[in-house]
């Protein structure tokens, strides 16, 4: 049995998963090494959580059992907020800050929390496809606007502004910008 996919799922795209994806591993099945730089997983590049970051986790371990703030735990919240703090950002407190495991579940839950049925997000192209599967997951339209590859990858601020409708409830500006890496 077949179960159909949500309509939803219509404008929901991720093209590394489809043939990029099979390539990669016929080349890794051929003995080749793939480092796959869409995941956001530091260790196949030989970056290993420090020794501190270590011995504090065995330190902990029987500490840390249940759930914790659904924001993420207060001291690690409050270091945020006070580093923004430091850098003339006014008025973010630990209450403002929401920490996850990776910045996916964040990017779905702010787009979530913001947007209604019909609601547009204007996102950079080319983009990072979590940004425009969220805005379709949450019943908004990613509408994209121009980076000029001959400016190096900056946003093209007519376009941006011309993309401008009544609809729009936020313009999305990553820095440094994934996939460009425009900064």
């Amino acid at each position: 049995m077949t179960v159909p996919q949500a309509g939803r799922l219509r404008n929901v795209r991720y093209d590394i998963r489809g043939p990029v994806l099979r390539h990669a591993r016929q080349l890794e099945a051929q003995g080749h090494r793939i480092l796959k730089l869409n995941l956001g997983n530091p260790a196949p590049f030989g970056l290993d959580a420090p020794d501190a970051v270590l011995g504090d986790v065995v330190r902990n371990i029987g500490d840390a059992q249940g759930y914790s703030d659904a924001r993420g735990i207060h001291p690690a919240r409050l270091a945020v907020a006070q580093y923004y703090e430091r850098r003339g950002v006014p008025g973010v407190g630990p209450d403002d800050v929401f920490l996850g495991n990776g910045v996916s579940e964040l990017i779905a839950m702010a787009v979530q929390a913001l947007l209604d049925p019909g609601d547009e997000v204007l996102i950079p192209s080319p983009d990072y496809p979590l940004w425009t599967a969220a805005v379709n997951l949450s019943g908004g339209h990613a509408v994209h606007y121009r980076c000029d590859e001959q400016a190096g990858w900056e946003p093209d601020l007519e376009h941006v502004a011309a993309r401008i409708t009544a609809s729009t409830r936020a313009i999305v500006i990553i820095n440094p910008n994934n996939p460009t890496g425009a900064v």
